[in-house]
């Protein structure tokens, strides 16, 4: 959730069964707001909590400029005041999605990760250690990637090949906001063009570029979408990546975004907890 959005948005989160405690709220935005100006930054958004053994991790990302992928910078804080930025480790690998093991609450904290049957050049089992902090830093923008979504039509692809948010975009209406078809993952697209156009009856290319979600394996089945009583609302959460829920209401122009509560580790068994 934007922080310029942010009182608005903590109110909606109690449509899929999330509070933030008023004390934290305080603090968070309060906080929030002087990051974002020490920082420089263009926007600042509050992703959500994850939730260590022994302390919680509150996550939070901002852009310097307009373009919301040139230049991403992530951020924690365990206190809801202190903010440290979170840096791209120099070496990393999408093996650390397979650490099962719970964060401590200790960016200092070494996992191991044994990697079955890759032999190393002695010849022994291979094994990876990561630091908390670096592993934190994967899982963040892995949430980003893989589970953040936002209704199509928000992300706009402008003639400079950048990403901004669409000035024109004003909600989607009751009947689309219940289509897994209208969502599209937060980030740059990963697929080629004709793939995200096709089975489009309209299509723009400068908003229908983005990868939608209903395309990930196994289709049509890695998100749940729900709207609440009114028809109005929309949830939609990942199952790869528990926890993270983006929502929307019709026809609004402001009201979206998404928020994560979760211990930080990939449902890799959810291709055999559905019917495919």
């Amino acid at each position: 959730m934007e922080i310029s959005n942010f009182a608005e948005c903590v109110r909606n989160l109690a449509h899929f069964c999330h509070t933030i405690p008023t004390e934290a709220c305080l603090k968070l935005e309060s906080s929030l707001v002087l990051l974002k100006a020490n920082q420089r930054l263009e926007s600042l958004y509050l992703v959500g909590q994850l939730r260590g053994r022994s302390n919680v991790y509150w996550l939070a990302f901002g852009a310097p400029e307009v373009a919301l992928f040139r230049e991403q910078k992530f951020f924690y804080t365990r206190n809801g005041i202190d903010w440290f930025r979170l840096l791209e480790p120099p070496v990393w690998s999408d093996d650390w999605s397979r650490i099962r093991e719970q964060f401590t609450g200790d960016v200092c904290h070494v996992f191991r990760l044994e990697l079955g049957h890759r032999p190393t050049e002695e010849g022994a089992a291979a094994c990876l250690e990561v630091v908390e902090q670096e592993r934190l830093w994967y899982v963040f923008r892995s949430l980003l990637r893989e589970a953040a979504c936002l209704p199509r039509g928000l992300l706009y692809w402008s003639d400079g090949k950048e990403v901004v948010l669409n000035p024109d975009f004003r909600g989607l209406t009751e009947d689309e906001l219940g289509k897994l078809s209208n969502y599209q993952h937060f980030r740059l697209p990963e697929r080629d063009a004709e793939t995200n156009l096709r089975g489009r009856h309209e299509c723009n290319l400068s908003v229908d570029v983005f990868d939608r979600i209903e395309d990930v394996l196994p289709h049509g089945k890695s998100f749940a979408l729900r709207l609440d009583g009114t028809g109005r609302f929309a949830h939609c959460s990942s199952l790869y990546w528990l926890g993270m829920v983006s929502f929307a209401r019709a026809r609004s122009a402001d009201l979206h975004g998404f928020y994560y509560v979760g211990d930080g580790c990939k449902n890799w068994d959810l291709p055999f907890m559905v019917d495919l």
